[in-house]
């Protein structure tokens, strides 16, 4: 069989979106299932063989990540450089239903502001590497918790930015995703919400909610593994207006 390295920056990068702890309990899962020893599946059956490359380091220091995404399957090149202060926006949040099931946190206010000298630049880049990643972190069915908290609307996607995200996310992610969380929803994102609705199917539509608080999205998922950012954790209280339970985006 063969032997698979990652170097140290690729484990880190890997424990930290829960890629790691997901191969390993997808290897579990099969030596469970009666396979004889030895016989354990490589990374390409998860869709992990691209993290087996090295990141490469160009004549000026930039680091560049390849992803291989989509089908038929294209590559793409990552500036990990640019995106150095904003990889926290997307993290994986543990496992919901059987434990088999993954739950995606994305968290606005790890995101860049629209201010940026080079902001279209590095949203590009970040658009690839979300688009990469969600695609090596989910085997089948998921969640995705959006925290609105933190994130000004100065660190609000465009709306082609999010357009695109839906439209370039694989048809088996889209088909596979069952809840999308909005948490912490301004009156800003509410309004984005509608204007991109024409854009998004309604069986998608209906996968969206609307949740006020952290302990409201208790009810729906478990919290215990979601890397809770501390600007939401800890920030202003919502006002009694929105303190109703979630509620589904008419």
């Amino acid at each position: 069989m063969s032997k698979f390295t990652f170097s140290s920056s690729s484990v880190d990068d890997m424990r930290r979106l829960g890629v790691a702890s997901h191969r390993l309990r997808a290897s579990g899962s099969r030596a469970r299932s009666g396979s004889g020893a030895g016989s354990l599946p490589g990374p390409d059956q998860f869709g992990l063989g691209v993290l087996e490359r090295e990141d490469v380091v160009d004549s000026e220091g930039t680091r560049w990540r390849c992803f291989t995404t989509g089908d038929p399957p294209q590559e793409s090149r990552v500036n990990m450089s640019v995106l150095e202060p904003y990889l926290r926006v997307l993290s994986h949040g543990g496992y919901y239903g059987d434990g088999e099931d993954d739950i995606i946190v994305f968290s606005s206010c790890y995101l860049p502001e629209n201010s940026l000298e080079n902001y279209q630049y590095v949203m590009d880049n970040l658009f690839r590497f979300v688009i990469g990643t969600l695609e090596l972190m989910v085997a089948e069915n998921y969640v995705i918790v959006y925290l609105c908290a933190g994130g000004q609307k100065e660190k609000l996607p465009g709306i082609g930015w999010l357009k695109e995200c839906y439209t370039t996310i694989d048809r088996r992610l889209r088909k596979n995703l069952k809840g999308f969380y909005v948490v912490h929803p301004t009156w800003y994102i509410k309004i984005v919400v509608t204007i991109i609705k024409p854009f998004i199917s309604s069986k998608f539509s209906r996968k969206l909610q609307f949740v006020n608080t952290l302990q409201e999205l208790s009810l729906f998922i478990p919290t215990e593994h979601v890397q809770i950012p501390d600007c939401v954790r800890h920030g202003p209280a919502l006002s009694p207006s929105n303190a109703s339970l979630a509620q589904p985006i008419a």
